[in-house]
């Protein structure tokens, strides 16, 4: 006979289990998204007692630089959410204004033991989401409104699951604080959505396929969203999507990696050989799941 641990599974909030991998992964990603959160002040840390140590107040210097970089650190750590959600324009949304997505949202939260988290809407033809916040309590999901418009419910519920994980195991905050922190210098970097994935972790896209349909149990729904992002209209030249600042910051944090003006007329640079999270690897991946 196989012993069974005695010890209680950890429960959300709503009183549904939580298994012991989730937690630890959530517990890793937070602590994560502290030290990104930290990065910037250093910075501000030794720059002020490096510039006040050369006035020869090097201990005014210290306690000055340690009391800026804290101040940095802790601003980027609880104003990323607002700062990332400002940059992309998004706007508050209501059951009124998302019927379906929050009907779905809401049995698919009851179903992970997630609270309810905040919708916002950007204003694109473009069908895309993202998952924002530094934990479950603080978590917004963000929809075009092309793609809150012209997915069917199936697929739909496809891409929320696949968010909704995301935030159940506390990915989006590394994420979140990343695009904070570079928001900055985001437009004068073409870079910069790169050192975002690595960031966040390359092949999290692909990782939260899998375990979003474990929840819905139908792999062809998110299998049909994808497959809809891809061939849906690009971002508006205009949109914050399109490819500057937050746009560039935020690329490889959407369901589907935002494409790049430089890439509109030459095919999608994210289909590169190797890459866990590009699209067409994840729907080849679900086609056999």
């Amino acid at each position: 006979m196989v012993a069974h641990d005695a010890s209680p599974t950890p429960t959300s909030s709503t009183g549904i289990a939580r298994s012991p991998k989730d937690t630890t992964a959530s517990h890793r990603n937070r602590r994560r998204a502290r030290a990104i959160a930290a990065m910037p002040g250093v910075v501000v840390f030794g720059l002020v007692a490096l510039v006040l140590t050369g006035l020869g107040e090097a201990l005014v210097g210290l306690v000055a630089g340690a009391a800026a970089g804290v101040v940095v650190s802790v601003g980027a750590w609880l104003g990323a959410t607002p700062l990332v959600l400002r940059s992309l324009g998004a706007r508050l949304a209501d059951e009124e204004d998302l019927p379906r997505a929050y009907n779905l949202v809401e049995g698919l939260c009851a179903s992970m033991g997630l609270p309810v988290p905040e919708m916002w809407v950007v204003e694109d033809e473009a069908r895309d989401a993202l998952a924002l916040g530094r934990g479950h309590k603080t978590a917004a999901i963000v929809l075009t409104s092309g793609l809150a418009r012209d997915l069917d419910p199936v697929a739909l519920e496809g891409v929320l699951a696949h968010e909704l994980t995301h935030v159940k195991r506390c990915d989006v905050a590394p994420a979140t604080v990343s695009v904070a922190v570079v928001l900055p210098v985001a437009s004068l970097v073409p870079g910069i959505g790169a050192i975002v994935h690595r960031l966040a972790g390359r092949g999290r896209e692909f990782y939260t396929d899998r375990l979003a349909v474990s929840v819905t149990r139908y792999p062809p729904g998110l299998r049909d969203a994808l497959t809809e992002i891809v061939d849906g209209p690009l971002p508006h030249p205009d949109s914050p999507l399109s490819g500057r600042g937050v746009g560039r910051a935020t690329r490889w944090l959407w369901t589907v990696a935002l494409p790049m003006p430089d890439s509109w007329h030459g095919g999608d640079s994210e289909a590169l050989i190797g890459e866990l999270d590009a699209a067409t690897v994840r729907i080849a991946a679900l086609d056999e799941w």
